[in-house]
């Protein structure tokens, strides 16, 4: 592994004093049990408990019998651990059944710091590549993602072969786990997966595609939502291109080909992310355009139920974003016909609204109207703190809107001369982007607030004081330097 997310070997976190059994051995000596009494009530056979034991050489105690033993003694969940390690790799020798339920039993205690020590040790032997692989695969199949980080990474830096299948499908199988609430992270993971996308299977790669422009659309870099926009859209063309020549010829597809979502999501997706990216671009007319690519789907093939569902959420979009532009244009009449779009899609009302207040701060518009028609959904904003994921959004966008709308609202307010209130639409705003680690809005935020400083409460200036501690001193702690090991 490298030097960077090294951990101790496993005889550094615990050195041990004793073996396993002579610890196992003292406990039964301390809480008066007898070997009888231990098979009895762990409900191990009496004849594997004595092989445990008195077997020469002594073997390595399979994890559900140490937890059993644990057990029985009073000891909490992961009692001995640490020794339970550095005994799986005394003789020299991988066990990787006995490792494998191990790490397992690891997972669902939480115990990352073993398991890195585990996959360190694994790992001086390259033929143990495949079974890291193999179990990682198998976590993220049963929705373990968080926990099949570390076995992943552990392939991403061991794998000798550079251009293996499982190298790229390992760097974005990790970078998906990583996906959250953090921009910061998340970028950071889009920017360590990218490199390997190409080298995915086609059907992977199609979603590796959209997660990367999700995630630097929520960064705002639209010139990469546009790069990878239009690489699944090439990506499709070929992919359509191929299937419908296989029929023609009288070919077959050996495997079917699987994505997580129908093959129209990708293709609309494709137009919408880059349209509504040169809609943030300020290129109005130019995103007019590619609504024509995804608001009427219906010719696709191979449409189910799945595909059906997606034709007419895009021609809903298409409806919305044609709204969206007008407006941003300063076309304000359409807003009658707008609002009762919403009404009948109450769903699209948290981006819808975010754009129509980004319009009506920059021409200045006057919205009391449009704020009593969002009456309810504007209260519910500015009195949660934590939000249920979203039927159509990803969560790791909403955090983001919620912190921008919020400031939209708040622009308005303070523009209006509603001081308190903006104020505490702008606090909110800054508990949002502090949250999602949104940098860019937390400076606005700040140089918007200091403008209007003294117009603000006593409790309001104290509430900002108390965010903008932690903001500095998360950036404080962000500059120190974390035990960097010198090359060799």
């Amino acid at each position: 592994m490298s030097k960077k997310n090294h951990v101790p070997n496993p005889s550094s976190l615990t050195e041990p004093i004793a073996s396993i059994l002579t610890l196992i051995e003292r406990e039964m000596e301390q809480k008066n049990v007898t070997m009888h009494e231990l098979a009895q009530q762990s409900g191990i056979n009496r004849g594997s408990l004595s092989a445990i034991f008195t077997g020469n050489p002594s073997k390595v105690i399979p994890v559900r019998q140490l937890d059993l033993i644990g057990e029985v003694l009073g000891q909490p969940s992961g009692w001995l651990y640490e020794f339970y390690v550095t005994e799986c790799f005394a003789s020299g020798k991988i066990h990787w059944k006995k490792i494998k339920n191990f790490l397992l039993r690891c997972v669902q205690l939480g115990k990352e710091d073993l398991i890195v020590a585990v996959l360190n040790q694994i790992t001086e032997e390259p033929v143990h590549i495949q079974d890291v692989f193999t179990l990682a695969e198998s976590l993220f199949a049963q929705g373990e993602w968080r926990a099949s980080i570390p076995f992943y990474r552990c392939i991403c830096e061991n794998e000798i072969k550079q251009h293996t299948e499982r190298l790229a499908t390992s760097h974005y199988k990790w970078f998906r786990a990583r996906l959250g609430t953090d921009l910061k992270e998340n970028h950071e993971a889009a920017l360590k997966f990218a490199p390997y996308r190409k080298r995915l299977a086609e059907n992977i790669q199609l979603d590796g595609l959209l997660q990367l422009a999700n995630v630097h659309f929520n960064l705002q870099q639209w010139d990469q939502v546009i790069k990878y926009a239009d690489e699944m859209k090439a990506l499709l063309t070929i992919i359509l291109f191929q299937k419908k020549k296989c029929p023609r010829r009288g070919i077959t597809e050996s495997e079917p080909f699987t994505t997580e979502r129908h093959l129209v999501f990708y293709y609309g997706q494709s137009f919408l992310l880059k349209g509504n990216a040169l809609e943030w671009m300020g290129n109005y007319e130019q995103a007019l355009e590619y609504i024509a690519g995804y608001e009427d789907l219906r010719w696709f093939e191979d449409l189910d139920d799945s595909g059906w569902k997606e034709v007419r959420k895009f021609e809903r979009f298409a409806e919305a974003n044609r709204y969206n532009l007008h407006v941003l244009m300063g076309q304000f009449d359409c807003l009658s016909k707008y609002l009762t779009f919403l009404d009948k899609h109450p769903e699209e009302w948290l981006p819808s609204l975010l754009t129509i207040m980004n319009a009506v701060n920059r021409f200045e518009y006057e919205a009391d109207a449009v704020l009593a028609h969002f009456k309810d959904q504007i209260a519910e904003l500015l009195t949660n703190d934590s939000w249920p994921g979203h039927i159509y959004y990803l969560d790791v966008f909403q955090r983001d809107r919620y912190a921008q709308l919020c400031y939209q609202l708040a622009k308005y307010c303070l523009t209006h001369h509603q001081y308190q209130e903006g104020i505490d639409r702008l606090l909110k705003a800054l508990s949002h982007s502090i949250a999602a680690n949104n940098k860019n809005l937390i400076i606005n935020c700040a140089a918007f607030f200091e403008q209007y400083r003294n117009q603000a409460l006593a409790e309001q200036k104290e509430k900002y004081e108390h965010f903008m501690k932690g903001v500095i001193e998360d950036a404080h702690m962000a500059l120190i330097p974390i035990s960097i090991e010198p090359s060799l």
